[in-house]
């Protein structure tokens, strides 16, 4: 039997009640550090998949994708976390939850780290890929004032 499949929420607008800074929203590293560098002041909690590699004793992450040609690295602040990781040569795909902000560059404060298998981390990382781009409201991060006028909802 064919079904027909409802997707009328993904039009409706972000509700007044729900906090929208309580979340973490997918970003993709490089996604992740455009938009702290487009937004400076503001710091937002987020969930990136990438991977992680230390160098010198401070940790980085860095993209994905495949092939791999000029990623971009964005410094881990482990200091919340209850037990620190430990420096190793070889990097490791890692789930992370976290809040990132601008410290004359972007650095993600991590709360929750999650290793994961290589093939795991890339199924992982498509499937959050397509589900974030086919719910998740597109409003601009400035626009926490929300007008539920049916026009401001148009280019959603």
């Amino acid at each position: 039997m064919p079904y027909e499949k409802n997707k009328l929420y993904t039009q409706m607008p972000f509700c007044l009640e729900t906090k929208r800074a309580e979340f973490y929203i997918f970003y993709d590293v490089e996604d992740l550090a455009d938009k702290c560098e487009m937004f400076k002041d503001d710091s937002f909690k987020f969930r990136t998949i990438g991977l992680l590699k230390s160098i010198n004793g401070r940790f980085y992450i860095e993209s994905m994708k495949l092939p791999m040609n000029k990623t971009t690295d964005v410094r881990v602040s482990m200091v919340y976390m209850n037990s620190y990781l430990k420096s190793t040569v070889i990097p490791y795909p890692v789930q992370l939850f976290g809040t990132i902000q601008w410290k004359k560059e972007p650095v993600i404060i991590a709360h929750i780290l999650q290793a994961l298998s290589t093939s795991m981390a890339i199924r992982l990382m498509e499937t959050l890929k397509s589900v974030s781009s086919a719910h998740i409201a597109r409003l601009p991060m400035e626009d926490y004032c929300f007008d539920f006028e049916e026009d401001s909802f148009s280019n959603v």
